[in-house]
């Protein structure tokens, strides 16, 4: 389910938002689109893939890059074979690797009424992406509390409705890397997405 809800996030790029339930978690996650995978999984019938097994294994392999067989372990190249098409493509000596994700998070957003359920909640996507939480007052202790979520990465917008005012802005992941349970994510906030 696309939103048009206000995008918390500055600078170039074109994002959407989409209304997302993972880790028993309802938030809004801004996303960039890679729109020439979208179009190519398509048209070949391919949605998102659900197999964290595969997602690992693809991992291992580059992009739109020819790999030896013989350079795959047996138990991959079983997997793979088991691929839904489009995923890769083989040849009588090679295997390359066709998906790439659709979607890619760079902003997770949890609306919550507590401050502790916010910052909690927000915490469940530390390792996809940037995230925060949006509450519609401050609590007393506001030096305290938003100590604690700046620990945790955390940023905090305060407000009602679409246009809540951010006061702690959320802490980039600088040192994050790609893994197969990121992409796994990716895949979710796509299939949420389409569904819209």
């Amino acid at each position: 389910m696309r939103t048009a809800q206000r995008s918390f996030l500055r600078g170039p790029g074109t994002t959407s938002a989409t209304k997302v339930k993972v880790f028993g978690v309802t938030a809004m996650v801004e996303h960039r689109t890679d729109h020439r995978e979208r179009e190519r999984r398509r048209h070949a019938g391919l949605g998102h893939l659900d197999s964290l097994e595969l997602l690992d294994v693809l991992m291992g392999l580059p992009p739109q890059v020819a790999v030896p067989l013989a350079s795959i372990r047996r138990n991959d190249l079983n997997v793979l074979r088991r691929a839904p098409g489009g995923v890769v493509r083989f040849t009588g000596s090679s295997v390359t690797r066709l998906a790439v994700p659709v979607v890619t998070p760079v902003l997770a957003v949890v609306y919550a009424e507590q401050w502790r359920a916010g910052l909690e909640r927000a915490s469940e996507f530390a390792a996809y992406c940037p995230r925060m939480f949006v509450v519609r007052e401050l609590p007393a202790d506001t030096d305290g509390l938003l100590a604690e979520a700046s620990w945790y990465g955390v940023g905090v917008a305060v407000g009602h409705g679409d246009a809540p005012t951010m006061v702690l802005e959320p802490e980039p992941l600088d040192d994050w890397q790609p893994t197969p349970a990121w992409w796994l994510f990716c895949e979710r906030v796509h299939r949420h997405s389409s569904a819209g």
